[in-house]
């Protein structure tokens, strides 16, 4: 019995109104075997073999895309559709290793034999006149289009094109990405229409990309989509409940699983990668380890970079990310999924550096580089001629705003990202009263304000003299606010985790250091001096007037 039968709980189709002269069509084709030839058993064996090619030939427009033909028996739907009404029931999909039912999979001539479920997260999409997402895994270690495992999702979830072409920019350099795809896809007989179909996590992705093979982790997100069903469903009730103040960004709040668990289980080389992978994460958890030390920081900088370009946020979300540990390396890197770049026009929450400058640095660095005009026409003279052929493919079934090349936006985006990282003023200043020169000395205290570690690299007097800064010139307790590791006075970020608090380090300028690069200031008159600051991971100098006579904030009368 066709799945198509069961009108009520199926998506909508354009291909009902074909289904009558299909069927036949092939009552005509097997009828004429059946007359027509000798060893007709034979003859309708084989026929019978070659109908799903015949119906997908006669059933799917003239396009270029792949068509995959999935079919399995009314009692497997049923099992699909007792999922869909327990995720819709509890606001989330929360599935088992059980809930995976048999059917099977058909590209071209090749028919594979597929274990399917409907995949963890929110039930949204799953209604019954939407498209459904699946997460899909072959038998027998056969492959589909080179994948042993996948997932079928509506192209509109990652905003169509825009997902593919971040994939693209991904793999240009040179980090992970689940592979992107479009199908047309035949489910139980009725036409899907346009599918993405992305790439599971699985050797393949790595071998592909140019890694070994090894092991892939990630944070285990059953505790939010378990929270989300506690509260009927209300995902915004869950994430801001002030108790178990859980968050799709923190760490600390999930549990870390990997992927072919018992492939690994069945190597001593891969076990002992699994709990090097999981024991790093762990260590991010806890604080034992910065995420420089974790991940692999020019490579994780490049992909933040990217992900701010082409506001693909939710890449950054743990429900989304995933981790390979290379052994080569001993670090972790990222693997690029969903992202729904462009989609909401979202910058980068610097969150997603740890707070450690070193990855801080390094997407400085790659930000500044991308947002250069020259990166984004390199790219585009080579992703734009298969942009234009999707675009033709897809346009009957996308919505006008899908078919929009991305250039313009990212190029916005690229003016956003320069202005970003050429801030108004990235510090305050503050000098002592003129009299504290009789003393010798002149303090400075200079706090950081922005998101991004700042290297104080020296202090400009009158605009004749500069002063390089250096750490004997600072108070003891101004210490604590450096970074670590490094030889330069480089300021701590802002912890954007936490309530914004300005500390500020004190320097000591000594009045003969002055004197002595310059013979001829003048002590008696007002000095104008200037901090002179670069953002760690740029080259390019801010220089910020030191103000006269701001009040020590210990010596301010609080009333009491």
């Amino acid at each position: 019995m066709k799945i198509g039968q069961n009108q009520t709980s199926q998506p909508p189709t354009r291909l009902g109104q074909n289904a009558g002269w299909m069927e036949l069509l092939v009552l005509i084709f097997v009828l004429g075997i059946i007359v027509g030839a000798q060893g007709w058993h034979n003859d309708i064996v084989r026929s019978v073999q070659a109908i799903p090619a015949l119906i997908s030939q006669a059933a799917a427009p003239s396009d270029d895309l792949p068509t995959l033909i999935i079919d399995m028996s009314f009692e497997t739907y049923n099992q699909l559709l007792s999922q869909r009404e327990r995720a819709l029931e509890a606001g989330v999909s929360i599935p088992s290793s059980g809930d995976f039912v048999i059917a099977t999979a058909q590209l071209d001539n090749d028919i594979v034999p597929i274990n399917m479920r409907l995949p963890a997260g929110p039930a949204t999409h799953m209604g019954a006149d939407e498209r459904w997402a699946f997460e899909v895994r072959t038998q027998d270690d056969l492959e589909l289009l080179g994948l042993q495992r996948f997932y079928l999702v509506d192209p509109a979830v990652n905003n169509w094109l825009n997902q593919w072409a971040f994939a693209r920019a991904l793999e240009q350099e040179g980090i992970l990405v689940a592979r992107y795809q479009f199908v047309r896809l035949i489910f139980n007989g009725r036409d899907w229409g346009i599918y993405a179909l992305q790439e599971g996590f699985d050797s393949e992705l790595l071998m592909e990309q140019g890694r070994y093979e090894g092991v892939i982790v990630e944070f285990d997100t059953d505790l939010l989509w378990e929270s989300i069903a506690h509260f009927q469903g209300d995902r915004q009730a869950a994430t801001t409940d002030p108790v178990a103040n859980l968050s799709a960004a923190d760490v600390q709040y999930f549990e870390i699983d990997a992927f072919r668990d018992a492939t690994i289980d069945r190597d001593p080389g891969l076990s002992d990668q699994r709990e090097r992978a999981i024991g790093l994460l762990r260590a991010l958890q806890t604080g034992q380890l910065p995420a420089s030390a974790v991940f692999d920081a020019q490579q994780y900088g490049r992909f933040l970079a990217l992900v701010d370009l082409w506001g693909a946020t939710e890449s950054t979300s743990l429900v989304n990310l995933r981790y390979y540990y290379n052994p080569a390396s001993e670090r972790l890197e990222p693997i690029g999924f969903n992202g729904n770049p462009l989609g909401a026009g979202e910058r980068l929450s610097l969150t997603a550096t740890y707070g450690d400058p070193v990855l801080q640095a390094a997407y400085v660095e790659q930000a500044l580089r991308i947002s250069q005009p020259g990166y984004l026409d390199q790219l585009q003279a080579e992703l734009e001629p298969d942009i234009q052929q999707l675009q033709d493919t897809i346009r009957a079934q996308a919505e006008d705003g899908a078919l929009t090349p991305p250039w313009d936006e990212l190029r916005r985006r690229q003016e956003q990202i320069r202005r970003s990282l050429d801030p108004v003023q990235p510090i305050f200043a503050y000098m002592g009263s003129p009299e504290q020169s009789m003393s010798g000395t002149l303090g400075i205290d200079v706090g950081n304000i922005l998101n991004l570690p700042v290297e104080i690299v020296g202090f400009d007097i009158n605009g004749t003299t500069f002063l390089p800064a250096e750490r004997d010139g600072l108070s003891d307790e101004s210490v604590e606010l450096l970074t670590d590791h490094m030889e330069a006075i480089v300021l701590r970020a802002l912890d954007v985790t936490q309530a914004p608090v300005i500390r500020y380090a004190h320097f000591d300028i000594h009045l003969a250091d002055i004197q002595r690069l310059d013979n001829e200031s003048d002590f008696t008159q007002e000095l104008e001096i200037r901090v002179v600051t670069r953002i760690l991971g740029l080259s390019t100098t801010h220089l910020t007037r030191a103000q006269y006579g701001y009040p020590d904030v210990l010596f301010v009368n609080t009333g009491e």
